[in-house]
């Protein structure tokens, strides 16, 4: 089982080839330390639903 211990900030490219493969690797920008799991909306859920 995972348990969300640590919320991590990234940089993200929308760029995806032909073949739908994303082209550009997602980048670590930061820990948020400020931030906790539980004050996160789940992806889809929110005012801003996440991609994926």
């Amino acid at each position: 089982m995972v348990r969300p211990d640590l919320v991590a900030e990234i940089s993200a490219d929308t760029a995806i080839d032909r073949g739908g493969v994303h082209r550009h690797p997602l980048r670590f920008t930061r820990l948020r330390c400020d931030l906790s799991a539980a004050d996160l909306a789940l992806f889809g859920e929110g005012p801003t639903a996440a991609a994926g």
